[in-house]
């Protein structure tokens, strides 16, 4: 069975003023799939490479896969539509799917106003997908669909939501399929060299109002910090990246684990190969303003805080949970 993943073309002129950015959730659920026995996989980063929706079709027509898949973040939402839309055109008999942020939460609203949507995978895709992918494979599908937790899809006029499916609970068995990007496309601008978005951890304890992200993890869970260093270490070896940005919302949580993670690329001496940068709390940089000294050591030259507001009262009602004083 062959599958193709797209990355829809959107351009918000923000954080590609910093680069252009992996897509690294092929590679999560390119990995997932290939270790499941699915290796007829195929990846077009429309995004990167600025396809229009002719060049989009020419791709698809190329292909002919037996599945299409597609992200969404909410800015991105029409473009992955659109693209799922060209599908139907083009190759009908392919199972249109649709995962991401923005349709896991919005999947009745995006069903009702793009009925070309087969099937909605709504949270982390990795295992769901297998499981769809198995119902596709076996001529299980559409037929046992409700059988399938963690997706939502249109039958005649009712939209129906399975039941949600679990959390990926051991991170580690995750091996991503790095190899399906366009490395040599992928370029952090300041320091001139190639960037990867890997993951240390899932989800956030916190619950801050105006954020998603810990509704779409849900639980939070950290990685064997070892198991990361090792994932970067194949990045640097095979790739020949050379900056990277990990995926998390915070991943200086777990103090114990950021610091084995630190003290692992130390004793590699990758820290002379690559650098590399976070998003976190001003809470955990207050906390740990003695050890700032090892995270520069270890190669962390980028850190993005997110202060929110200027104003308490404005703190307090996103939940916040961090001081204007510590902002």
């Amino acid at each position: 069975m062959r599958i193709l993943f797209v990355h829809p073309n959107y351009h918000s002129g923000g954080a590609e003023i910093a680069g252009s950015w992996p897509p690294a959730w092929v590679a999560y659920l390119s990995g997932s799939l290939k270790r499941a026995g699915f290796d007829d996989i195929h990846f077009v980063d429309a995004m990167t490479n600025d396809l229009s929706d002719e060049e989009i079709a020419s791709e698809i027509r190329r292909i002919s896969p037996d599945v299409i898949g597609v992200t969404s973040i909410t800015p991105s939402i029409y473009a992955a539509e659109r693209i799922l839309e060209i599908a139907r055109d083009e190759h009908p008999h392919a199972v249109r799917v649709l995962g991401g942020v923005h349709a896991t939460f919005m999947y009745k609203q995006v069903l009702s106003e793009a009925p070309w949507v087969d099937v909605i995978v709504r949270g982390e895709g990795e295992e769901i997908v297998i499981e769809l992918m198995r119902a596709i494979d076996e001529e299980r599908w559409p037929e046992d669909r409700r059988k399938i937790k963690g997706i939502a899809f249109k039958d005649d006029n009712q939209i129906v939501a399975t039941h949600a499916a679990a959390t990926v609970k051991d991170l580690d068995a995750i091996e991503p399929d790095w190899d399906i990007l366009e490395w040599n496309k992928y370029t952090y601008v300041p320091l001139g060299t190639r960037v990867a978005i890997p993951n240390f951890a899932r989800g956030c304890p916190f619950t801050c109002s105006f954020c998603s992200q810990w509704k779409f993890w849900r639980d939070y869970r950290v990685r064997d910090p070892k198991k990361v260093v090792d994932e970067i270490e194949k990045l640097v070896v095979e790739h020949n990246v050379g900056f990277f940005i990990l995926a998390d919302e915070e991943p200086t949580i777990n103090r114990k684990k950021f610091i084995e993670f630190c003290n692992e690329l130390i004793a590699r001496e990758l820290p002379d190969k690559i650098k590399w940068g976070i998003n976190t709390r001003v809470t955990d940089i207050m906390r740990d303003k003695d050890l700032l000294p090892l995270y520069r050591e270890a190669g962390l030259v980028h850190v993005s805080l997110g202060t929110e507001a200027a104003a308490q009262l404005k703190l307090d009602q996103f939940n916040k949970e961090t001081k204007v004083n510590d902002n």
